[in-house]
């Protein structure tokens, strides 16, 4: 027993020594839409990736607060776990997914409708990364022109 304590204690001891690099997003390549209707918004949102970090990560359920053109469209989720390779640079495919929830009704017929939006989306908020016991956030603000089509 006491030799699994010290195995514990001095991993935790070394992870906690380690010198962790924030991860660099170099390129958005693509955000789409799959999915938008009253009841939520289903997108992919692809971004390219370099992991300066020997090892690789795995990043977690991550929430965002997602705007569309001004308009505050609730939270939305990562579906699945994304693995990010150590000492690589790559494109990364994020399924996001959300509900109007939190969303006023007639925000909402205005979205649809056309003109008058400046068709910008805005996430923000953080993408948590876990190696083994580490675990590290990496803030999130993205903006870009989309189209609803």
């Amino acid at each position: 027993m006491r030799q699994f304590l010290s195995v514990l204690l001095s991993f935790a001891f070394f992870s906690s020594c380690m010198n962790l690099k924030d991860l660099e997003v170099r390129e958005v390549r693509g955000f789409s839409l799959k999915k938008l209707d009253p009841s939520g918004m289903q997108s992919t949102l692809q971004l390219s990736i370099h992991n300066p970090n020997r090892f690789g990560f795995v990043i977690l359920p991550s929430t965002f607060d997602v705007k569309y053109s001004g308009i505050y469209l609730g939270k939305a989720s990562l579906v699945k776990k994304v693995k990010i390779k150590g000492k690589e640079e790559q494109t990364y495919t994020f399924e996001l997914e959300n509900d109007f929830k939190e969303v006023n009704f007639l925000d909402l017929l205005n979205l649809l409708q056309p003109g008058g939006f400046k068709n910008e989306i805005n996430l923000k908020g953080e993408l948590k990364a876990s190696k083994f016991l580490v675990r590290k956030k990496f803030k999130v603000d993205y903006k870009e022109k989309v189209s609803l089509n």
